[in-house]
């Protein structure tokens, strides 16, 4: 799972605009291709980063509580994060299969129902993963606690800002992937060999960043 810890020095590594060359895709592990995409999103309604701002806002106003929009930004982060690790499989596969991608992408739509149930059930063990401060008498999720373990002092300490600025950022990608997976592969199938795992890692980290600047801003 991906999370990212505040660092004010990502302040100085985010620009405000990325332009690529053509010949972007002559290598493989280049996050260009990507970084280029997600900008050329900027302006529209469905700007993921837009869409986090909103839904970060709806959370907030239909919270009955402080303490209810807390626990909820915590635990729609780790949806998220889980969620986008479905993607980065699926990434994988198309990878290894790249003749048979519209047809994957389409099973994986037909699947989010079954997808998200699972999703929410592991979410569900990591938060009292965390809100017993690390301990767990044992789960299905118990191989995995680790990946969320960074969270437990943030939560004990109510770091209310962190956990916006995670929420933020994590639904910052997951609109990013989705909109990459339905809206753009199918149509430009020569990205394919480039939907590595390096390329998908570091385009995450981008995109946490650049989400995490602009509420700073």
């Amino acid at each position: 799972m991906f999370f990212l810890k505040r660092n004010n020095s990502n302040k100085e590594n985010v620009s405000e605009k990325r332009i690529v060359s053509d010949n972007v895709i002559d290598n493989a592990n280049n996050v260009d291709i990507f970084i280029e995409f997600f900008h050329t999103l900027e302006g529209l309604k469905e700007f993921p980063y837009n869409l986090a701002i909103e839904s970060v806002e709806s959370l907030h106003r239909t919270a009955k509580s402080k303490e209810d929009f807390f626990y909820y930004l915590m635990e729609d982060s780790i949806f998220a994060s889980l969620y986008s690790t479905f993607y980065e499989k699926l990434f994988i596969t198309l990878i290894e299969e790249p003749s048979m991608a519209n047809s994957l992408i389409d099973n994986f739509s037909e699947q989010c129902d079954e997808r998200e149930a699972l999703i929410a059930k592991h979410t569900h063990h990591h938060i009292q993963f965390i809100q017993n401060g690390g301990n767990c008498s044992g789960c299905l999720c118990c191989n995995n606690h680790k990946d969320v373990a960074a969270l437990i002092p943030y939560w004990q300490n109510r770091d209310m800002d962190f956990f916006i600025e995670l929420y933020v950022g994590m639904q910052t990608i997951q609109f990013t992937l989705e909109n990459l997976l339905y809206d753009y592969i199918p149509s430009n199938l020569a990205i394919i060999p480039y939907l590595t795992e390096f390329n998908v890692l570091e385009f995450r980290k981008y995109l946490f960043n650049f989400a995490t600047q602009q509420l700073r801003r």
